[in-house]
């Protein structure tokens, strides 16, 4: 821009009439021209650089100061799923039972910070525990939800150690994904505390499974596991854990009063306490490009007289066009009626609780990232400890559609 101003002074002085031109001869002239030129020059430099000012001072905070509130969709994850399942239950002492059932679950995680978060969420089914079925008829009538989430997550300045409090998923690790302690439903109510550093792994919890105007009912125990990588396609998992529930032992039955049986004595509460020590291992491999498992899971009841154990053993296995979309899996359980409190195990096997053995398989079949299919045969014994053995057997076919 200067040197384009330059040239149109000079070019005007050049154009200037004959009387000008002459002039230039004179040197007093051409000094008084030259010196006025370059205040020229000076003042064109001034202006300039005072019209760029603003222009950067408008820029600046726009780039550098984002607007309030930007980016808060990146701090919330939604997800969930919904089941719909056809269950056929065939006990021997009892008609034959056909239900239609559904399950829904839906939960928001929001980061706070980089190292804090919070969640909720809502489950079909009511206050049980360790289901979220809803068995569909009624008349039509509306069904229930239920808080099923409700924590804070803080991820420690130590690596790898995490605190949570609150109403939250089950951070032990079920053998198998087997439900021989807990059922996969269940949400434990209260604080736990986990460290992961590696393959070692471990897991602080502090329950509240019960509050009365009396003692309390509560859980204290630990869970520690160590992975090893025996080669790209193998690990080997080890592990135990320890769960002390406290003032059982002649303390009404938790929940609604069934002890889904567990032991009791003529009032109708607990016989025993449970003081569970449990040892479980996997090991997971390829054969032929499909990815096997396989589990042992043991526990044992401290606290109880007899019918003390439990132990559950299985295999599993992924397979189909490179994508293995389909999976087999066999597990055998028997767990004796004291061995766990009932209330907490698998709501499934033998139609939940402890007092019974036998033979679960599953067929399942990925038809989507988000859309699969599953059905499972349990043919079960129950009641064997404690009274008169029965045959159970039930069929479940189910859809799931994840978000």
């Amino acid at each position: 821009m200067k040197s384009v101003l330059t040239t149109a002074l000079l070019g005007v002085l050049l154009l200037a009439g004959p009387g000008a031109r002459a002039a230039t001869t004179d040197s007093a002239l051409i000094e008084a021209l030259t010196t006025e030129l370059a205040e020229l020059r000076a003042r064109l430099e001034r202006l300039e650089n005072n019209r760029k000012v603003p222009e950067v001072a408008y820029q600046t905070p726009a780039t550098a100061v984002p607007a309030a509130g930007a980016g808060w969709e990146d701090r919330l994850r939604w997800k969930g799923d919904f089941r719909y399942r056809h269950e056929t239950s065939d006990p021997e002492f009892s008609s034959k039972r056909h239900r239609q059932r559904i399950r829904a679950r839906t939960s928001l995680e929001a980061d706070l910070s980089d190292s804090l978060r919070v969640g909720f969420g809502l489950i079909t089914g009511g206050q049980n525990p360790v289901s979220g079925n809803q068995t569909l008829g009624g008349g039509f009538s509306s069904k229930d939800i239920a808080l099923d989430l409700s924590y804070v997550t803080w991820e420690t300045p130590t690596d790898g150690l995490t605190w949570t409090a609150g109403k939250f998923r089950n951070p032990l690790h079920r053998a198998g994904d087997n439900g021989l302690l807990w059922d996969g439903d269940l949400r434990p109510e209260g604080t736990n505390v986990t460290f992961q550093r590696g393959g070692f792994s471990l897991t602080g919890l502090g329950l509240w499974a019960s509050e009365s105007s009396g003692k309390d009912i509560f859980v204290l125990g630990a869970q520690a596991g160590f992975e090893v990588p025996l080669s790209d396609t193998t690990r080997f998992l080890i592990g135990t854990g320890y769960y002390d529930l406290s003032d059982t032992r002649g303390r009404p039955v938790l929940f609604d009063g069934d002890p889904r049986g567990n032991s009791i004595d003529a009032a109708g509460n607990y016989l025993y306490g449970y003081e569970e020590l449990e040892v479980f291992t996997e090991l997971h491999f390829d054969i032929a490009n499909m990815p096997t498992e396989l589990f042992a899971n043991w526990v044992q009841n401290l606290d109880a007289d007899d019918y003390d154990t439990g132990y559950a053993i299985g295999a599993s296995m992924r397979f189909g066009n490179g994508r293995q979309p389909w999976k087999v899996g066999y597990t055998y359980q028997d767990l004796e009626a004291d061995a766990v409190l009932a209330l907490f195990t698998d709501s499934d096997f033998m139609d939940g609780g402890t007092d019974g053995k036998g033979h679960t398989l599953k067929l399942g079949y990925i038809l989507t990232s988000n859309v699969s299919l599953g059905g499972t045969l349990f043919i079960n014994q129950r009641g064997g400890n404690l009274g008169e053995e029965e045959d159970f057997n039930r069929v479940l076919f189910d859809v799931q559609f994840k978000y």
